[in-house]
């Protein structure tokens, strides 16, 4: 298993650069948080589009959302997974349009179907019943 995922690089990369729909300057533009108002520069876009470290703030991966057009919760989960190494799943496989409680369970990138069933377990029966020894 890798110990560097590069998937925010990679997620920048689809959408800004040379033969993409958005220049870096155009990317700049529409990078604004909805929320704070923040913008990024052009330089950070750069950077994340490069693999180079930024500084990850809640405002600066909403406003790189904005600016490639694409789902917050996408763009938060592609820098945990290649800032902090990890990835989060649902070991239920729950359905995107189910209004019942998800599940999700933080783990290391590349952890296998078979590792996860670990967790479902514990989840499925969250008290076991003891020896009665």
């Amino acid at each position: 298993m890798a110990d560097h995922d590069d998937a925010l690089t990679r997620l920048v990369q689809e959408h800004v650069g040379r033969g993409r729909r958005l220049t870096f300057r155009a990317f700049e533009e529409q990078a604004v948080d909805p929320v704070t108002g923040r913008r990024i520069s052009k330089s950070t876009a750069e950077n994340v589009a490069k693999g180079h470290q930024i500084k990850v703030t809640p405002s600066v991966l909403r406003a790189i959302a904005a600016g490639i057009g694409e789902d917050p919760a996408k763009v938060r989960s592609a820098a945990i997974r290649q800032y902090i190494g990890i990835e989060v799943t649902d070991p239920f496989n729950t359905d995107p349009d189910d209004d019942d409680t998800v599940i999700r369970v933080a783990h290391e990138v590349g952890v296998s179907a078979e590792e996860l069933e670990k967790a479902r377990a514990v989840l499925d029966n969250p008290e076991p019943e003891h020896d009665s020894q």
